[in-house]
């Protein structure tokens, strides 16, 4: 439960900073600007991942070794 917290974490945290690494239609829904609507767009996209699907997208963004493949 503490990977999973973490990774969740990590996943919006990362994200909300840099929201041009969201899908192209997640990007749009994002919205430019509003700091609000960003979070929660990210959110939704984050809650709607299944558990494998959130570690390889944590790890495709913040592993440098699934970089180098």
């Amino acid at each position: 439960a503490r990977k999973a917290r973490r990774v969740v974490r990590e996943l919006f945290d990362g994200l909300h900073d840099q929201p041009d690494c969201l899908p192209p239609d997640w990007q749009v829904r994002a919205g430019a600007g509003d700091a609000a609507r960003c979070a929660e767009a990210i959110a939704d996209y984050i809650a709607g991942m299944t558990d494998r699907f959130a570690i390889e997208e944590h790890d495709r963004l913040f592993n440098l070794a699934s970089r180098a493949q």
